[in-house]
């Protein structure tokens, strides 16, 4: 098991609307075999010079099946640091520098449970950001919950925010996913007949009984409902249930791998249908890099885009010249997440966990990078939901995710196939 490793950003520049400074002298992601590059970037401030840092842990796996995902969030998690710092840190603590704790969980749950308490019980942390796989932010939360640390996190599992008050999800929801997965089948068809294939854990579970439970109410008949084991090697038995079905469009609730092979399958029997693959795998670089054309005008549903807005692109674009793809959702919505941690930490003006957990309940920001989501809006309900939440259909173009659906976060026309 790996430990936690610590990671010291620090530099100035101003934040509002200046262009982002590229880290010169340690790339922050290295890509070979999936490691992490760990160690300190700039100078450690000195006692006396310069407040101490404030404790940010990271839980993300950057080994295992999840890997591709994962690493790509430690490098938007060091981008954001990078941010926050080079803006002067957190003025009302005298311009504490955030300092990144990341652990890897191997893409495990009993990994992410004793990584989660070894990071809460080894270091002074004040918030976490974490996961993203609701499988691993089920265990991750709980064990922050009991020990009062608040976690900010991208996963979508509506099973989160129950009984919990440290936890917080600022984008859309699994119910809120199958929505939109459901109305944009309306645009390939008058008449959605939808196959839904569903990987068997926490996600894709919650995610399909969403869209079981509202398909009548959207108008859209579903055909088959089969789940599958996560993680299998042949899909083409699964495949075939779907050809049989009648379907004239897809949902597939999968991440990367399992996702790569459904599609590859569907082209390979020849079965002429319109795919939406939701979130998970779907939208990430890797999903193109692996089925290439195969993606073209293929649709899917996301809780964060780099085209959404002004500070999206502007953090894309830097995010594009540190690892040479484009911020994908988990990513770019973890970047948001920093941004919500350093707004919270400036109102509660410490670095105690419980001031810092409620600073981040009372968050109302409309503007900004901690704003940094479809509609805008960042405020959180009792419950530490986002009642603006939505999610954002996207379609591949040209080999990048552009934002389709619904008509106020459309950046680019539809793509007929």
């Amino acid at each position: 098991m790996k430990k936690a490793c610590r990671d010291s950003v620090s530099h100035r520049a101003d934040l509002g609307g200046a262009v982002l400074k590229r880290q010169g002298r340690r790339e922050f992601l290295l890509k070979t075999g999936g490691i992490l590059a760990a160690g300190a970037f700039g100078a450690v401030p000195l006692r006396g010079w310069a407040a101490d840092p404030v404790n940010i842990g990271a839980l993300y796996p950057t080994t295992g099946g999840m890997a591709q995902i994962g690493v790509g969030c430690v490098a938007a998690a060091k981008l954001a640091a990078d941010m926050v710092n080079d803006a002067g840190g957190i003025k009302s603590l005298g311009g504490a520098k955030l300092n990144l704790i990341i652990s890897d969980v191997q893409s495990d749950t009993t990994v992410t449970r004793t990584e989660t308490d070894r990071l809460i019980t080894g270091n002074k942390l004040s918030a976490i950001h974490g996961c993203f796989a609701s499988a691993l932010t089920l265990i991750a939360s709980e064990v922050a919950e009991r020990a009062k640390v608040p976690l900010l996190t991208g996963s979508s599992s509506d099973q989160l925010n129950k009984g919990h008050t440290y936890t917080f999800t600022p984008f859309a929801r699994a119910s809120q996913f199958a929505q939109a997965q459901l109305r944009m089948s309306r645009l390939v068809s008058d008449k959605p007949k939808v196959a839904v294939v569903f990987e068997n854990t926490a996600f894709g579970t919650s995610t399909s009984n969403g869209l079981r439970e509202q398909a009548a109410a959207e108008g859209v008949e579903i055909v088959l409902f089969e789940p599958y084991s996560a993680g299998f090697t042949d899909a083409s038995p699964l495949i075939n249930k779907v050809k049989s079905s009648g379907a004239n469009a897809l949902f597939s609730v999968s991440y990367l791998n399992d996702l790569i092979l459904i599609v590859r399958t569907v082209k390979q029997v020849g079965l002429n249908i319109a795919i939406n693959g939701g979130s998970g795998g779907f939208v990430i670089p890797d999903f193109y890099k692996n089925v290439g054309k195969l993606a073209e005008g293929l649709q899917g549903v996301a809780h964060w885009n780099h085209d959404m807005d002004a500070n999206a692109e502007k953090v894309n674009a830097e995010y594009k010249k540190r690892t040479g793809e484009f911020l994908f959702e988990y990513a770019g919505g973890l970047v948001a997440q920093t941004f919500m941690i350093a707004d919270a930490l400036e109102r509660a003006a410490s670095t105690d966990p419980q001031k810092v957990r409620d600073a981040i309940a009372a968050i109302d920001v409309s503007s900004g990078y901690a704003a940094m989501c479809p509609g805008g809006k960042v405020k959180f309900g009792p419950d530490g939901k986002n009642i603006h939440a939505h999610p954002v259909g996207v379609q591949w173009q040209n080999g990048d995710l552009a934002s389709v659906f619904p008509e106020e976060d459309r950046r680019a026309p539809l793509m007929k196939t």
